[in-house]
């Protein structure tokens, strides 16, 4: 209620001073007053705490032209902010409708217009507007950034492509990403069922974006799918150098393929590669111990998971050493083996690093803030363990 008073004090004043500047243009009169009627019976409404009556008769004194279509477009803005999108949509309306705007303030009006639509949630509208606004030589640059929100809300991909192809790229927006991400989103339901256009599309993200994570995981499973195992591994392989958190999650794929080549060594050695450089890495530590117990017995894996966890230590690790030697002791292991298992499905798996939602499944998009390409796995450390331990609220 304040800062609406506080704004509508401004606006009374401009009322009146617009009011009077216009009585002594025509002819200084000193038995008239310069204020209308109206501006007092606003002032009073004002006052007497009564702000929509208030706003309704100050707009009514503001003649549109261009010395108040700012005035207008401040009015109806600090409406949307404020959730008022009614009053809002019939300030810009009433713009609109003026002959007298010139051609920019017109753009302008439309596009907020088209913003406040897009506030109430009524998208066909908005969309409408702004396809409109986009046919206008220049268009407005908002109009092509808010189609771009509508066709991601309604999963329009290819719209969605359209729009983010003619925005210019910022320090804030990276469109390349965003279309691979979209292109992405066009290959996942095809993976099953139609390999060839679906490896098309995701050449089409590569394209855009050399390091979108999410079109090599893709391309590797689907490269499974049809037995090209050599290309998939070399799809999978690459994901160390596009970001190197998501090796957990081609690991199982990885181990598949090398299985059907005949050369499960090369993985081993290929793991151990992989963990001297990112020595962090527990999904690769526990993938080369499985391996060693298929090969060389459980003790063997114990002993190398043991040396392994003195260094880098890890609950996930725990939880596997526990689970190679749960027979040795028939009271103790169990114990610990439950209070790992409780640990390892208590912490969440991926997190968003932009504002960090966190969960047990992968989103492309963030549930959280709805960006692209934010949320990455992460392994539970046994330097998480106060926080895994403290009470869920």
């Amino acid at each position: 209620m304040l800062e609406l008073l506080f704004f509508l004090l401004p606006v009374a004043a401009l009322s009146g001073w617009l009011m009077a500047r216009r009585h002594y243009k025509r002819r200084y009169r000193p038995q008239e007053s310069p204020f209308s009627p109206d501006y007092f019976k606003g002032l009073n409404y004002l006052l007497n705490e009564q702000p929509d009556k208030a706003i309704d008769v100050f707009i009514g004194l503001l003649e549109v032209n261009s010395e108040t279509v700012e005035t207008h477009l401040a009015l109806a803005n600090l409406f949307r902010r404020r959730g008022e999108t009614d009053r809002a949509i019939r300030i810009h309306q009433n713009l609109i409708a003026r002959p007298t705007l010139s051609s920019p303030q017109r753009t302008q009006a439309l596009v907020e217009l088209g913003l406040d639509y897009m506030n109430a949630g009524v998208l066909d509208r908005a969309e409408q507007l702004f396809l409109e606004l986009l046919q206008q030589s220049p268009s407005p640059d908002e109009a092509p950034k808010q189609l771009l929100r509508i066709y991601q809300q309604e999963k329009k991909w290819q719209q969605a492509i359209d729009m983010a192809k003619r925005i210019t790229p910022d320090k804030k927006t990276n469109t390349n990403a965003l279309i691979a991400q979209f292109y992405c989103e066009l290959a996942e339901p095809l993976a099953n069922k139609d390999h060839h256009q679906a490896l098309n599309l995701l050449r089409s993200a590569q394209q855009y974006d050399n390091n979108c994570v999410r079109a090599s995981l893709l391309e590797g499973k689907i490269l499974i799918q049809i037995r090209q195992y050599r290309k998939a591994m070399r799809a999978l392989q690459k994901v160390e150098q596009q970001n190197h958190f998501f090796l957990s999650e081609t690991l199982p794929s990885l181990q598949q393929c090398y299985e059907h080549s005949g050369n499960i060594q090369s993985f081993k050695e290929w793991l151990q590669g992989l963990l001297n450089r990112h020595p962090h890495l527990t999904s690769a530590r526990i993938t080369l111990t499985n391996l060693i117990r298929q090969q060389q017995g459980n003790q063997a894996a114990q002993n190398f998971l043991y040396r392994q966890l003195h260094q880098h230590p890890s609950v996930e690790g725990l939880h596997h050493l526990i689970m190679l030697g749960e027979d040795n002791h028939q009271v103790l292991i169990p114990l610990i083996k439950d209070v790992t298992t409780a640990l390892i499905h208590k912490g969440d798996r991926y997190t968003c690093k932009n504002c960090g939602f966190s969960g047990r499944t992968m989103h492309w998009q963030c549930p959280g803030c709805s960006q692209w390409a934010t949320i990455r796995p992460v392994e539970i450390h046994l330097s998480a363990l106060e926080k895994l331990l403290e009470p869920s609220r």
